[in-house]
């Protein structure tokens, strides 16, 4: 399993944001890929997010499907900004 650490901008806040993001939940599980954790800066313009998948390339395929991007961009996502940061390879939730 591969993780990565990715961002993307948000419009309108984090509860918009994280109930999108946990509807699409289903939808990811039966790629193989998980949300272990997620979060956003102070003032919720930027979401924070560490993917579980099994290919890389998840990424592309998942988040670009039309019907993904218009469920992304009425969570109020800038799919476009979506920026991978880093592979993560060890983690520690307390």
């Amino acid at each position: 399993m591969v993780r990565m650490l990715m961002t993307i901008n948000i419009s309108k806040g984090w509860e918009t944001w994280s109930e999108m993001a946990k509807s699409l939940e289903p939808q990811m599980n039966e790629q193989g890929a998980k949300i272990i954790w997620a979060g956003a800066n102070p003032d919720e313009t930027a979401a924070y997010v560490l993917v579980e998948m099994k290919d890389p390339s998840y990424v592309k395929s998942f988040g670009e499907r039309p019907d993904i991007v218009a469920i992304r961009e009425e969570g109020g996502a800038d799919v476009s900004s979506t920026t991978p940061l880093a592979q993560i390879d060890k983690y520690y939730l307390g």
